[in-house]
């Protein structure tokens, strides 16, 4: 009885951390995320969609975002002729994602909320190729996260996975990173300075998962995938196939 009692208050224990934690990257993502402009996305964007364009083998092919954030990525791929599906368990970052839709974009582009938590409402098989963009290291249960990205995507068909290691501001004190976080936001307000603090705050005092480039190539091998290609970074950049059996 004691046993099932601890176990049921884990439980619950987790489920809130993972409220709040949905809760937090909602308001992050809606008031923060995109007026944070870090010298280094552009030219990420850029080396995704050059990646997967040098894989492109079909005149129309599936992109899953998994983990778009505010659909910086989703929306460059579906720019460059990829048709692309986002999501994210963020509602925050969904409402910025889907205000950038444009006409233009036509029906290569949608936005749907999902939990990489979770089993994805989605095909087997049915992308050509699947993103996640320093996203994993916040699942619940990565492998469960990486065997469910391997199902929905086809047999051969890309996986482009990219995470940050262990960050060097870690190291800094807290106050001088959010100075510097905050002083480099395009539209400067308390509100947004208090949510770049609690970020700070709780990325020294939550355990986060950081691996390096080995560990995540033996833990895409244990899920179907086969790596070709790994870049140390930092950040780590791999590109996998799921394998063909």
């Amino acid at each position: 009885m004691t046993g099932t009692r601890s176990s049921s208050s884990r439980y619950r224990t987790e489920r809130v951390s993972q409220r709040l934690q949905r809760a937090f990257w909602s308001l992050y993502g809606r008031f923060v995320w995109d007026a944070e402009q870090p010298s280094w996305r552009l030219a990420q964007i850029e080396r995704v969609v050059d990646t997967l364009a040098s894989r492109r083998t079909r005149p129309v092919e599936r992109v899953l975002d998994a983990g778009c954030g505010t659909g910086n990525y989703a929306i460059a791929l579906a720019q460059a002729g990829f048709h692309v599906l986002g999501f994210d368990y963020a509602t925050g970052m969904l409402t910025n994602a889907e205000a950038k839709l444009t006409e233009a974009l036509g029906d290569r582009l949608s936005f749907r909320r999902m939990d990489l938590n979770h089993r994805l409402d989605l095909a087997d098989a049915s992308f050509d190729h699947v993103i996640n963009i320093s996203v994993l290291q916040n699942a619940a249960d990565p492998d469960f996260t990486l065997r469910e990205l391997c199902r929905v995507l086809r047999p051969g068909g890309t996986l482009l996975l990219l995470h940050v290691p262990r960050p060097q501001s870690l190291a800094l004190p807290a106050r001088d990173v959010i100075r510097y976080r905050v002083a480099n936001l395009q539209r400067k307000s308390l509100g947004k300075a208090a949510l770049i603090a609690a970020k700070v705050i709780a990325e020294r005092t939550t355990v986060a998962c950081y691996w390096t480039a080995n560990e995540l190539r033996a833990m895409l091998q244990n899920s179907g995938f086969n790596a070709i290609s790994l870049d140390p970074g930092p950040p780590i950049f791999i590109v996998a196939e799921r394998a063909v059996h």
